[in-house]
């Protein structure tokens, strides 16, 4: 499987960014809630990019809109201890995310092969079960 560019990676995690605000913006009122969901989002961007330069420029994004829109009124950008402590975990969720979607992109064909192994007995009972080639619908 091929990698996703980062030419690509880089502008779908800004428009990640900025929906999320907007979204973030209208549903909550409260600023935790809102840099609960930013966050979430962008460990769902870095499981499905799985690049750690586009997770981190993503989370870095979302770090700006958070500060500049979510918790400050004017779209100030400030670097308080709050918000430096929103800036690490932003960059902590960014790789937490895109080393999960590593995990499970190697993991992946293992659960694919187990998972034929579990269906291989009901394919042979499909194929050779019925005794003397007699079906359903003949008797």
């Amino acid at each position: 499987m091929r990698e996703r560019p980062l030419e690509m990676l880089l502008p779908a995690g800004f428009i990640c960014a900025v929906g999320t605000c907007a979204v973030a913006s209208l549903a909550f009122s409260e600023t935790a809630a809102r840099v609960a969901v930013m966050a979430a989002a962008v460990g769902l961007f870095g499981s499905w990019a799985r690049r750690y330069l586009a997770a981190l420029a993503t989370g870095v994004m979302a770090w700006c809109f958070a500060t500049g829109f979510l918790t400050h009124a004017k779209g100030e950008l400030a670097f308080g201890p709050d918000d430096l402590l929103r800036l690490a975990a932003f960059t902590a969720v960014a790789l937490a995310g895109c080393a999960w979607g590593h995990t499970r992109r190697v993991r992946r064909p293992y659960r694919l092969m187990r998972a034929d192994l579990r269906r291989t007995p009901m394919l042979l009972r499909r194929l050779h079960g019925r005794a003397n080639g007699v079906s359903r619908t003949d008797r």
